[in-house]
Formats: structure tokens, sequence, C-alpha cells
């Protein structure tokens, strides 16, 4: 009998060992979970922090330079207004010789503030993650070959850009608004710093489990040693100072491309002309 009773009790103390164990494993499993959380949701606020800091510094740095960027438009804007005021002082004849060149100053003043100002409203909605994502299944060569038509219809200089496509055409998954901007603005430079050279290219490369866009053109090039920098807000190479631009047209590009989940590089030979290509996974 006691025996028996000894047998039973240490059925029982295995039993209750072993439920204390799986408990035991149980929670230590619910601890897991919940210090991987912890550290998930930790890596997310620094990375957010980081982010925020990140958006601080830029927003500082587009109102200091916006603000410098500003004042030349402001000044050729002033300066030309109080131009026609001393014209409305002159004979007939006078004022007709001058109008014109005056008028076209403020014109290309005023032109060079609405880039600036919508270049930064872009800029601002990009980087604060405040531009719509509207993705959908896009048929590439007939928005691309559109797109081209409308470039090839407004250029005065007799040139156009040539497109071509190559691979297994399919649909690709994408926001064509955002991508139209940003090849709108690859192809404007591609006119903009190729003028008497050949015509811009843009390919269309369709591999296994990749799309590619390239724009090619062949101007006056990037420095090997600015290329790095190219696609950071405001910054302009040293051998387009002098034309017109914001500096914040390829920052933008690049933010629209990513928020398509795509990605953009640059390779360039100064003289020979500059390749931007595009890549979204398929």
């Amino acid at each position: 009998m006691n025996q028996e009773l000894l047998i039973k009790a240490r059925e029982r103390d295995f039993k209750a060992r072993k439920a204390a164990e799986q408990l035991l494993e149980l929670k230590s499993i619910e601890l897991y979970n919940s210090m991987s959380k912890l550290a998930k949701a930790n890596l997310e606020l620094e990375a957010s922090l980081a982010r925020e800091k990140e958006l601080g510094q830029l927003k500082s740095r587009i109102v200091a330079v916006a603000s410098h960027q500003f004042r030349t438009p402001l000044a050729i804007i002033q300066s030309n207004s109080e131009l026609l005021e001393m014209m409305n002082r002159m004979t007939v004849k006078q004022s007709a010789e001058k109008y014109s060149k005056v008028t076209k100053r403020i014109t290309d003043a005023v032109s060079t503030m609405t880039d600036l100002i919508e270049d930064i409203l872009g800029l601002g909605k990009a980087t604060s993650g405040n531009v719509g994502y509207y993705p959908e299944d896009v048929d590439l060569i007939g928005f691309l070959e559109k797109l081209v038509k409308e470039f090839n219809l407004i250029q005065q200089d007799n040139r156009m850009i040539e497109f071509s496509s190559e691979g297994k055409v399919r649909l690709v998954y994408l926001d064509v608004k955002l991508l139209k901007h940003s090849l709108t603005n690859l192809i404007n430079n591609a006119f903009k710093y190729s003028k008497g050279k050949e015509n811009p290219k843009l390919d269309l490369i369709f591999r296994s489990k990749e799309v590619i866009l390239i724009v090619k053109d062949y101007g006056i090039g990037i420095p090997v040693e600015e290329q790095s920098q190219l696609f950071e807000p405001f910054f302009r190479a040293n051998n387009v100072t002098e034309m017109q631009g914001t500096g914040l047209g390829l920052s933008i590009a690049k933010e629209y491309i990513e928020i398509n989940k795509g990605a953009i590089s640059v390779s360039s030979i100064l003289g020979e002309g500059s390749c931007f290509k595009i890549s979204f996974q398929i």
C-alpha cells in the first residue's frame, strides 16, 4: 500500500515538474518575443528620431539656401522695375528699344522663383512622406511612347529623344505619375545639357526580375569627383552654375523613384555625356 502511494506521489511530482517546465518554456518564449518586439520598436524609434533630425537639418538647409537663391531674382525684378519707371519718362522710340530686354529679365527672374518654389514644395512633400503613392499595373512601352511624343513636339532645336525597348514585355506595378515626374526631369536635363549634340536616348530593358530605364545624353558630362553629390538637395556641378536651375530636380526625382520602390544611379564622362539608370525589381 505504501509502495503504491509512493509511486502515485512520484507520478504527481513528475507531472508537476513537467507542467512547470512547460510553463517555464512557454514563459521563456513569451519573454523572448516581447524582448524581440521591444528591440524592434527601439530600432524603429531610433530610425524615426534620426529621420526627424535629418529632416530638421534639411529644413534648416532649405530655408538658408532658398533665402540666398531668392535674393538674385528679387534683385533683378526690383532693379528692372525701376528701369520700367524710368522708361515711362523716355520717348516712345527709346522705350521700345529697351522694353523687350527689361521685360525678359523680369520674366526670367519670375520663372526662376516659380521653379524654386515648386521644387522646394516637391522636396518637402517627398522627404516628409506626404507624397501620394498610387501604384497600378502599367504598360511602360505605351506610357513611354506617349511621353517621348510629348517631348519631341515641343523641342525647338530640331532634335528629338530616341526611344528603344528590348526584352519580354510585361506590365510593371508602380505609380505612373511619380515615374513621369522623375523621367521628365531627367529628359529635360538631357536636352538642356547637350545643346548642339546628338539626340538624347531613352532605353527600356526588360529582364527576368528587373526592368531598367536609361536616359542618356551626349552633352557636357559631370566631373567624376562631383557625381556622388549629384542627388543631394541644392547641389549643382561646377560646370553648370551659369545655367538656370535650382539644384533640386535630381533630388526630387530620386525621392520619387525610391517611393516607387526603385533605384537610380549615374555614370558620366566629362565632355562626353551622362547616363542615368533607373531600375525596378519585378
